[in-house]
């Protein structure tokens, strides 16, 4: 008789991560050459480059002094001026190679731009969505300086128990107050705006700040791994005196990519 076939082993569970932000970067305008005398030219031009970092969450750890560190990671960087759906083809396609569709669960943790919740929500529908904390954060210090202005006390005074609150997926109550701010007859014009303006956000991102939910489970609550693959492209790309043609800020980036993705054998086919 012959010996039974071992069945093929079980892959590991694993979580996707996918981050997503853009950056401006600097290329000749179109009066590039022309002097800076001369009134209405553009000599710079500036457009954003959309980039995307991806990697299991396992691959995610800490040094000892307790800085984050990813042990493997992937990243797109696209040419200036990519359309969103291009980007988001783009981000796709990498995070399939990736293991997308084998990924037990997949994070999306971006800022609060409105084009990067469209193209998750169509691109990734199943994924959990997570605003990025430190945004959360800024939306609510803008409320406290409108409120407050240069009162530094006053300000952190209100806004620190409602991060506090943010924190321990408390994000009913922090809207709930906002809510209640909108109802105050004694604000401004100004401060009236600014609040009915941010209330409408946290209203509209409800579902994307369970950020204690999301530690227990060891997602991260920031977006600061690809906001760091900002610094490392504006680093070389944005340097003091470089004004880059279209031609070399699509090409270079595509080669900085290939090696970040370690696919050098891919560069000459």
């Amino acid at each position: 008789m012959l010996p039974l076939e071992k069945p093929p082993a079980q892959a590991a569970e694993f979580s996707l991560v996918i981050m997503m932000d853009g950056w401006m970067a600097r290329e000749r305008g179109p009066h590039w050459g022309v002097s800076r005398r001369q009134e209405r030219t553009e000599r710079v031009a500036w457009h954003e480059i959309k980039s995307a970092v991806i990697y299991r969450l396992d691959q995610a750890v800490k040094t000892a002094g307790g800085r984050g560190l990813l042990l493997e990671k992937y990243v797109v960087a696209t040419a200036p001026q990519t359309d969103p759906v291009d980007f988001g083809a783009a981000v796709h396609a990498e995070a399939s190679r990736r293991g997308l569709g084998r990924a037990q669960r997949v994070y999306v943790v971006m800022d609060g731009a409105v084009w990067l919740w469209h193209l998750a929500r169509e691109r990734f529908s199943e994924a959990t969505l997570i605003l990025d904390f430190h945004h959360a954060r800024e939306h609510l210090m803008a409320v406290g300086e409108a409120l407050y202005g240069d009162d530094s006390a006053a300000l952190h005074a209100w806004v620190d128990p409602l991060l506090n609150q943010l924190q321990k997926s408390k994000e009913a109550r922090v809207i709930s107050q906002l809510e209640d701010l909108q109802q105050t007859e004694a604000l401004t014009t100004t401060e009236a705006v600014v609040v009915d303006r941010e209330t409408r956000y946290f209203a509209e991102h409800r579902d994307h700040l369970h950020y204690q939910r999301w530690k227990r489970s060891g997602a991260p609550r920031g977006s600061g791994a690809v906001e760091s693959l900002g610094l490392q492209l504006q680093r070389r790309f944005r340097t003091c005196g470089q004004f880059w043609k279209r031609q070399g800020l699509t090409n270079l980036p595509r080669l900085s990519v290939i090696h970040k993705n370690q696919d050098q054998r891919f560069l000459w086919n």
